[in-house]
């Protein structure tokens, strides 16, 4: 008997071991995404700043990346990705008949939603943005905007199929590097082009287009590694392209819940003062980083996982690597809403304030980010959580609970617009997220049973405490050792470098003072 549980343990941390190697794959390219995304966001803060120019282009530019999430990027992947695992089972040769009829009806499908989007645009914006109507000369530069825009949904779309296809395969980098073209395009737009318009706005847009197309052609190298060549095919009524659907269908509200409530602050937000999208969207910016570094990359790892596992009828290998996935995000969670609640002011002004973005800006983009950090570790679950229902196919059980999310967020951002304006949207955001956390772990008990052990609940005190001891050692150094320089750029980095190198060492020392030092031996030798 202990010979057996011995084996079992070793499986079990082996497929741990693959997952958080995996994730950290995701994670380290997600970074380097992210890193160059901030680098954008400044360039946009320094020559767009937060008025009404700015809030224009973000409404504009929220239009095709709402619909990627809704409908590409997430949607499409955890509909994809179990059903390609199934297929594959048949031979690489029945998986690539299936995939070459499924970019085919996308590359329909998106080709005529843009079309239809481009002709359309005066109803969606009216719809995202109702406030703007209002405001002639606001109105019609975010519809011009807009419409140069939206064809980045068609080749981003397309992109979007191929990391799911890659992610399948277990190629990680391709995909996950992917999104910093994006950031590149818009940099190199803000840089070269924006001096040559009367509109810095549409170079942007322009920079929008390049980052789609060299996301999309990057893949066919990618792909032809793993021996798949897209090619036409009208061969739509195979099985598969129906399960493929029947998914499909149910995922789009499902794994757009978060997108769905930020979507209704932005709308809400339309009806506040000038700059209130801008601070949502700065905010939400910040906030992203650790949701893709941890909860989107733990996700991208597990799909694969969890439907290779439940493809085999390996139920206990799947609720091992659920349990583990849940855990280690969890604990790499909670001392980054931490970091964010106490850290949101200087991080705000040290990226954003500079030429048009003042220091009015800066404080009212901290509270909406502390909002926001409220539900970070919410925001993580639901992906994660979510991501567990769909390996084993079940898209309808999702769909229904963040019905019920949206339908939260609504009521309560309707209330807390009333007191605490735009901070108030994003506080709803958050709180609305714990409620579909809520309903999709009640979900997931019924099929795996606990998703926490006793060993794991005690380690997640552990994580608590660490990082409230994080918490007092960020006081102290900001009151005490140094405080947050008021002017000057570079200094102001060197601060939020060492507050944050400080922060990360405190919580994992404290961490090992309580006893986690094996876990932190296992997470450095994986990180490896």
């Amino acid at each position: 008997m202990a010979i057996e549980n011995d084996k079992s343990n070793q499986h079990e941390s082996r497929r741990s071991s693959g997952l958080i190697r995996a994730a950290s794959k995701v994670g380290g390219w997600t970074m380097l995404s992210r890193i160059l995304g901030f680098v954008r966001d400044i360039f946009l803060a320094r020559i767009l700043g937060a008025g009404p120019i700015a809030d224009a282009f973000f409404v504009a530019f929220k239009l095709p990346n709402f619909f990627r999430r809704m409908f590409a990027e997430g949607t499409l992947t955890v509909a994809l990705v179990p059903v390609l695992s199934d297929q594959r089972q048949q031979g690489e040769e029945h998986a690539h008949k299936f995939l070459n009829a499924l970019a085919t009806l996308l590359l329909l499908a998106v080709t005529g939603f843009t079309l239809l989007g481009m002709l359309l645009m005066p109803w969606l914006l009216y719809l995202f943005a109702p406030g703007f109507a209002d405001e002639a000369d606001r109105w019609a530069m975010a519809l011009q905007l807009a419409r140069w825009m939206f064809p980045y949904l068609a080749m981003i779309s397309l992109a979007a199929m191929a990391w799911a296809v890659l992610n399948t395969y277990k190629q990680f980098s391709v995909p996950a590097a992917s999104p910093a073209l994006l950031n590149v395009a818009i940099i190199f737009a803000a840089i070269v082009l924006a001096p040559y318009f009367d509109s810095p706005a549409m170079a942007l847009a322009i920079g929008v287009l390049l980052g789609g197309f060299l996301q999309l052609m990057i893949q066919f190298p990618a792909l032809k590694r793993i021996g798949w060549v897209p090619r036409i095919s009208f061969d739509f009524k195979q099985d598969a392209i129906a399960e493929t659907m029947r998914l499909f269908g149910p995922a789009v509200l499902a794994i757009a819940a978060v997108q769905i409530n930020i979507l209704v602050g932005t709308i809400l937000a339309t009806l506040l003062e000038s700059g209130a999208v801008s601070y949502l969207y700065y905010a939400d910016r910040i906030v992203q980083l650790p949701l893709a570094l941890f909860g989107i990359a733990m996700s991208t790892a597990l799909l694969p996982a969890l439907s290779g596992h439940i493809s085999k009828g390996d139920q206990e290998a799947a609720a091992d690597d659920l349990r583990s996935g849940l855990a280690w995000l969890t604990w790499i969670t909670l001392p980054c809403v931490v970091g964010a609640i106490y850290l949101a002011e200087p991080i705000i002004v040290t990226l954003f304030e500079r030429g048009a973005f003042t220091h009015a800006d800066s404080i009212a983009t901290a509270a909406t980010l502390q909002a926001y950090a409220v539900g970070l570790i919410a925001f993580c679950w639901v992906r994660l959580l979510a991501t567990a229902c769909y390996a084993e196919k079940d898209a309808r059980a999702p769909m229904r609970y963040a019905a019920i999310s949206v339908a939260v967020n609504i009521v309560l951002a309707v209330i807390f617009m009333q007191f605490w304006a735009y901070v108030g949207l994003a506080l709803a955001t958050s709180l609305a997220a714990f409620v579909n956390v809520a309903l999709l772990y009640i979900r997931l008990t019924k099929s795996y049973g606990s998703l926490f052990s006793d060993k794991t609940a005690r380690r997640l005190i552990t994580a608590t405490i660490a990082s409230l001891l994080m918490f007092a050692g960020l006081y102290l150094f900001n009151n005490l050792i140094w405080v947050f320089p008021v002017d000057g750029g570079a200094i102001q980095f060197g601060w939020i470098a060492m507050a944050v190198a400080g922060g990360i060492a405190v919580f994992l020392f404290s961490a090992l003072l309580l006893g986690e030092r094996e876990l932190l031996m296992r997470f450095l030798r994986r990180g490896k």
